[in-house]
């Protein structure tokens, strides 16, 4: 089971402008996850993709993997 290090945004339904709900959580590939909101009151969906540890986009920065254009 994936957990959350960080606390779910829930983003403004565009239609209504009501603050959406979480409908389901996904695996979505290698260190991310697919994250659906649903609004309540027209039904509209929202999908996002996000890493499931917000540090691990770093670790290659953090070990000097990246380095200077070439």
């Amino acid at each position: 089971m994936l957990q959350s290090v960080t606390p779910i945004e829930r983003p403004m339904c565009k239609r209504c402008q009501i603050r959406m709900m979480l409908a389901r959580i996904a695996p979505d590939g290698p260190g991310f996850e697919a994250r659906v909101f649903e609004c309540p009151k027209c039904e509209e969906l929202h999908a996002e993709r996000v890493p499931t540890d917000p540090m691990d986009s770093y670790k290659g920065w953090l070990k000097g993997e990246l380095g200077p254009p070439s």
